[in-house]
């Protein structure tokens, strides 16, 4: 592969970066999502097993609040 000169590396760097923050961003919104949505499933979980119920970990209903 041949070198890059310094504007193509400039370019280079400057795409990764884009792409890097773009990705950063809806991570950082997975993270919030999930802070959210564990402990509710966590909690259904927990209160089906008080039951006496094992509910079905496919199921993401109490996830996702519907």
């Amino acid at each position: 592969m041949p070198r890059r000169d310094k504007v193509d590396q400039a370019r280079a760097e400057m795409l990764k970066t884009v792409r890097t923050a773009i990705r950063l961003k809806h991570s950082l919104a997975a993270d919030r999502e999930l802070n959210e949505a564990l402990p509710r499933a966590e909690k259904a979980f927990n209160e089906a097993v008080m039951k006496g119920e094992l509910p079905d970990p496919l199921s993401i209903k109490a996830a996702l609040g519907v």
